[in-house]
């Protein structure tokens, strides 16, 4: 019988893709299972049938789900229990196709500021995103102290922010900090 260490250390975060908006079901079954999961959520402001303006928390990033297992597990569940999930995959660097993981304190640092509920943080399509200058760093102090990202200025922000990339999904700007809350790493 395998230790609950052994099953700790095989377990990664996978980047899966459900079809058909359905990233809140899974959810569900995932939570149901015990099984640690995220999904990036934001607030929006919605016209209710009354005519109101009401806010509703909603999936930032649809048909994405973060989920920390071992592949095993992941596959197990994708046969028996939820049969619409895929792995996202990525090209390495001979050209062939990989599942798609995200490194454990990456992952941490991206759900420190996609699950906070500051209404300034902003989600980034791997388009609009031009990683090619900006410092990496390290948060000093304040609700995200200790996330590592890229230190940027982004065009349609004022100040600089700290952007968490997810590669080849999406990134996560905090709302600005000042160049005194980081350090260079």
């Amino acid at each position: 019988m395998e230790s609950e260490i052994t099953k700790e250390q095989d377990n990664e975060w996978f980047v899966l893709r459900v079809t058909y908006q359905r990233e809140l079901l899974a959810k569900e079954q995932f939570d149901a299972l015990d099984i640690p999961n995220f999904v990036p959520m934001k607030t929006v402001r919605k016209l209710d049938k009354s005519g109101k303006y009401v806010k509703k928390r909603i999936s930032a990033l649809h048909n994405y789900i973060f989920v920390n297992s071992s592949r095993k597990r992941i596959d197990e569940i994708k046969l028996t229990k939820i049969p619409w999930l895929r792995y996202v995959m990525s090209i390495n660097g001979n050209s062939s196709r990989e599942v798609l993981t995200v490194p454990k304190k990456q992952m941490l640092d991206f759900i420190a500021v996609a699950g906070s509920d500051d209404d300034r943080i902003e989600y980034i399509s791997e388009e609009q995103l031009h990683l090619t200058q900006g410092d990496r760093v390290r948060i000093l102090s304040g609700p995200f102290e200790g996330v590592e990202g890229f230190f940027m200025k982004l065009n349609n922000k004022r100040g600089r922010c700290v952007v968490v990339k997810i590669e080849g999904i999406t990134a996560v700007a905090t709302a600005s900090i000042p160049a005194i809350l980081v350090e260079k790493i």
